[in-house]
């Protein structure tokens, strides 16, 4: 039963996109201190999570911009106040930080100057970037002794909050700099807890300690999205595709490429990341191929011909039958001579989707995202088409 002028999206899956490491270095000029891939991985996580992007390594910070990114940093960003007011003599409504610069200052992560200034346009300091990231932990005055500056300095260092940076308090901070704190500040665990600061925004530690971006990825990732041939991949994502990094097949491309694939193919889907500016798009084109090993995902188009259950459980089904095309897919020998190939379902929300409770049924025409393993598809989403 084909619908050929209605496209529904089922479900949207965690399809893990092996290829989003790929994508993690948009910008290519890296600092002369720092060319490391970790310097990249930092750089991704702050951005990723939408603290900071960074534009200029050398470029200093100003204090309106660092009270930006503690906002950034802290659960304070769900809940941002529609309209500025004005709570420095030197911070009108109408500055862009106001908002930022009143929840930094009411939460006492910064503090203004005698005379009622906060001085958003100066740059930031070592000793504002330390007091305001201890408090962001849950440290007050109290759990410091003597001169506070020197005690929480101290205490700083003892939580690690200073590696890749090296400054006296009174220095000023430049984008590097803060990207590193930040970044030290997602690893590093709040006051009488054991969970990473970073978790309030998502992070979690790989086994080396480290904040894993491709988490990241897949929970900023959006999805998918069949794109019929004569529209636009570029019109289907909500930013400037200009700059974007494109996969196809789970193999570094171009939109041209896409384009033209999508065309030969009839359509592609998509998935995107906002934040990375990434684009994977999948076709049927060339998944059996030899190259087909470079992508862990493919796709497969045709009509449910049979879902199947278990004889122990007629409610759960835990594969379909799918008469795919014969044409873009003959080679494959998981297909029978009648041109079906069977696909697991493994996850919950596949099988409710092909259960008698979901929306599809034997004889609906549909798009399956696939992951193979060679001698086996197990689906992992599904459109309408």
């Amino acid at each position: 039963m084909k619908k050929p002028y209605r496209t529904r999206r089922c479900l949207c899956g965690s399809l893990a996109v092996l290829t989003a490491a790929a994508s993690w270095t948009p910008l290519t000029v890296y600092a002369a201190n720092a060319s490391s891939s970790n310097f990249d991985m930092r750089m991704q996580v702050v951005s990723l999570t939408g603290i900071m992007d960074v534009t200029s390594f050398r470029e200093e910070v100003t204090r309106g911009d660092f009270a930006r990114m503690l906002v950034n940093a802290s659960s304070y960003r769900e809940n941002l106040p529609t309209v500025a007011v004005s709570v420095f003599a030197d911070v009108p409504a109408t500055n862009p930080n106001a908002i930022y610069i009143r929840i930094a200052a009411s939460q006492g992560w910064m503090t203004g100057y005698l005379g009622g200034l906060f001085k958003p346009d100066e740059s930031v300091s070592y000793k504002d970037a330390v007091k305001a990231m201890l408090t962001m932990l849950g440290y007050t005055d109290e759990d410091f002794f003597g001169d506070l500056s020197t005690s929480r300095l101290s205490k700083f260092n003892d939580l690690e909050l200073n590696e890749n940076v090296n400054r006296s308090l009174e220095d000023k901070l430049n984008q590097t700099d803060c990207m590193n704190l930040f970044y030290n500040l997602l690893k590093a665990n709040p006051k009488d807890s054991s969970q990473i600061y970073g978790a309030v925004l998502d992070c979690e530690l790989n086994s080396d300690g480290e904040i894993n971006p491709i988490g990241i990825l897949e929970d900023e990732r959006k999805g998918p999205i069949l794109v019929r041939s004569g529209f636009s991949v570029a019109q289907s994502v909500p930013f400037d595709t200009e700059d974007a990094n494109v996969f196809l097949n789970g193999v570094a491309s171009d939109l041209a490429a896409v384009t033209r694939s999508q065309r030969d193919c009839g359509f592609a889907v998509i998935y995107y990341n906002v934040k990375s500016k990434t684009i994977w798009a999948y076709t049927t084109s060339g998944w059996d191929d030899d190259d087909a090993e470079n992508s862990s995902y493919i796709l497969l188009k045709g009509e449910v011909k049979s879902i199947y259950y278990q004889s122990t459980d007629v409610i759960t089904p835990t594969s379909i039958e799918l008469e795919v095309d014969l044409n873009d897919s003959s080679d494959s020998e998981l297909i029978d001579s009648d041109g079906n190939i069977t696909v697991a379902l493994d996850s919950s929300e596949l099988q409710y989707v092909f259960s008698i409770y979901g929306d599809i049924q034997v004889g609906d025409e549909v798009v399956v995202v696939c992951q193979g393993s060679g001698s086996s598809y197990t689906a992992v989403d599904v459109l309408e088409y």
